[in-house]
This record gives structure tokens, sequence and C-alpha cells, in this order.
């Protein structure tokens, strides 16, 4: 489903800003805020970006380097300690499910950096009220959306915001205990349930099958379908379902081969591998620019309506449409005023 506005049909540009944002403070509505206080023109220092860049590319290449490691220890004796020891930490419970400590690392603050993060947020947003934050797109690898997970607690400060993400995660060194410091559960419906119950949930819809679907001229997610979300966000009676959009997120990292994209949906695992910066698993360092559109109300349907069903596809179709329109109100103060969205 093409989203083919044109630019000169789009919104004004929104207003910039380089505040810095006291903690508990709100966001400002309508205003394009870049991250830390950071200005638009602003270089990070170069051993910065190196450390940043390190560290990115260790987190997002930790299966490269992993299966690496794994070779060597058949060769070479404290490499086998290293996969054990790597292994061992699998055993450790995986909690607390979102630390704010953690969020607050020096070194997210350069990851936001490395990436000139900047946010936007079309409607100010209740904490009192449940939301649903349907995050696009996944890309080659989530890292857009997983930056914005240490980001939350300063972008919504009085809201308590979880999110859901693929099983096998969970089973993977590192990833394990980083995914669930930022506030992350294995995305089954219970646990999408029992979270929301405590508070809002964010999840990447698109999934692996969003990973294969990288085009060099225009923006590719999976939403067509996808009506997972749509009924929890009935059953559980939120308040309202937040589009995001990450502006940049398809273009810092690539992955394929794309004949792998069967296997990997139907065994829910990727096969393949992560290619960045001069080909190596190293995200490019290119802006990244987050905006949340405005909620899309969730009516109060009882489960065994007779039109439940009916609600679930109508609230499916009003999200399509809402994301649509919203990448068209923003792609042109990123720069894309002629990279059209493809909703599949």
């Amino acid at each position: 489903m093409p989203s083919d506005a044109k630019a000169n049909g789009a919104a004004p540009a929104p207003r910039i800003s380089t505040i810095t944002l006291k903690p508990g403070e709100d966001p400002p509505v309508g205003v394009r805020v870049y991250s830390d206080g950071i200005k638009p023109d602003q270089k990070q220092n170069i051993f910065v970006t190196l450390l940043a860049g390190v560290t990115l590319s260790l987190y997002v290449g930790f299966m490269n380097y992993f299966a690496a490691l794994v070779l060597l220890s058949f060769f070479w004796r404290p490499a086998l300690y290293l996969v054990l020891a790597l292994l061992a930490t699998l055993a450790l419970p995986a909690k607390p499910v979102l630390w704010p400590a953690f969020n607050r690392m020096w070194l997210f603050k350069t990851w936001r950096h490395y990436f000139h993060y900047s946010f936007l947020i079309e409607e100010a947003l209740d904490p009192n009220k449940r939301y649903i934050f349907v995050e696009f797109p996944h890309g080659a690898f989530p890292i857009a959306p997983i930056v914005a997970g240490t980001l939350m607690q300063t972008l919504f400060p009085h809201m308590m915001i979880y999110s859901v993400a693929a099983t096998a995660v969970f089973y993977i060194p590192l990833w394990r205990h980083f995914i669930t410091w930022i506030g992350s559960v294995p995305a089954t419906s219970s646990n999408f349930k029992r979270l929301l119950r405590k508070g809002s949930v964010a999840v990447v819809v698109g999934g692996i099958a969003e990973m294969y679907m990288g085009h060099p001229h225009r923006e590719r997610v999976k939403l067509v379908g996808r009506r997972g979300f749509a009924r929890i966000a009935l059953e559980e009676q939120v308040d309202g379902i937040v589009c995001v959009y990450y502006f940049g997120q398809s273009q810092v990292l690539s992955f394929g081969p794309a004949f792998l994209a069967g296997v990997s949906r139907r065994l829910r695992t990727s096969f393949g591998y992560l290619t960045g910066w001069m080909g190596l698993p190293v995200p490019k360092p290119l802006p990244v620019y987050m905006v949340n559109s405005k909620p899309i109300p969730v009516p109060k349907v009882p489960r065994d309506s007779p039109d439940f069903d009916a609600e679930v596809d109508k609230l499916l179709g009003a999200t399509i449409k809402e994301l649509g329109e919203m990448y068209d109100r923003h792609r042109g103060e990123y720069g894309w005023a002629n990279r059209p969205l493809s909703i599949e």
C-alpha cells in the first residue's frame, strides 16, 4: 500500500529545538528536539565516535563475533573459556525488567550522538492512560528502537513503557540481559497483556519479515494482516495506539541474503549477515529521527461481541492509515520528500 503524498502537501516543517530536558520534564509537542541537548550541526568527537561505533558493533554484530569465537575455541583455549563464560550468563536471572540506572549510562548518550538522534511528539500523552506503541521499521537490525528504549524515561518521564521482543533474543548471551534491562520481555500474548496491566508497551510489528525488505528508493514495512497488537489492544481496552517511525533506521544496516527470508520466518529466527559501514557489522553514523503520532482511539468492544473481529480489522486499518499519513507529514523534514512508504 504505497503512501505517495507529495512533499508540498505535507505539514510545515516543525520548529527545531536544542533544549536539554530537565529530569521529570515533559518534551514539547510539535517540536523536533535533538537528544541530550546536541545541536543540529554538532559533530561528535572522533574518539567518542570510535567508542560508540565499536560498542554498537559489538552489540549488533554479537552473533557474528560469537560464531567466530566458537570456531576459534577449537584451536585456542582462552577462546573456549570466554565462550563458556558467555554461555554461563544465560543461567543468570534476566532482571530487572526496565532498569533506570542502566538506561542512563553515559555510553548510550554516545550512541544517541552517533546517530544524531532527534525526536518529535505530535501530541502529549496522558501518563494515566495505557498505550501500545507500534514501531517501524524493524530494518536489518532494530537498533533505532533499541536506542529509543534508553531514551523513553526522558521522553515520557511520568510513564512506564515496556516492550516485547522476539523470544529467540532471550536465549542469546549479552542480548538477553541488555534487552531486559531496557524493559523488554519475550513477545507472547500473555507477556504483552501482563505488561499492559503495569503500563504501556512498545512492539516492533514488522519483525523478521522486515529484515529482508530493504529497498534503495522507498521505505517498506510489514503491517497488512498483522492483527495481533490490534486484537490485544481491544481485549485489554487500552486507551490508544501510537505509531512510531524511525526515519533513517532502514539505512544504517543491511541484511541478507534475501533468499533466506522464507526459512527465517518459518523458524522464527534470522539467517544471514549484517553489513554497515565499510561492509562491516558497524552501523553507519546516519541521523535517526523518531516521530510519535497522535494516539489512535481504541473502541471499547467486549470480547464476546459479534462485532469483535470486525473491530480488530477496523483498528488495524486505522493504524495503517495513520502510519502512512504520519510518514508523509514528516518525511520532508528528514530530506526524504522523494522516498515514499509502502505498507505491505
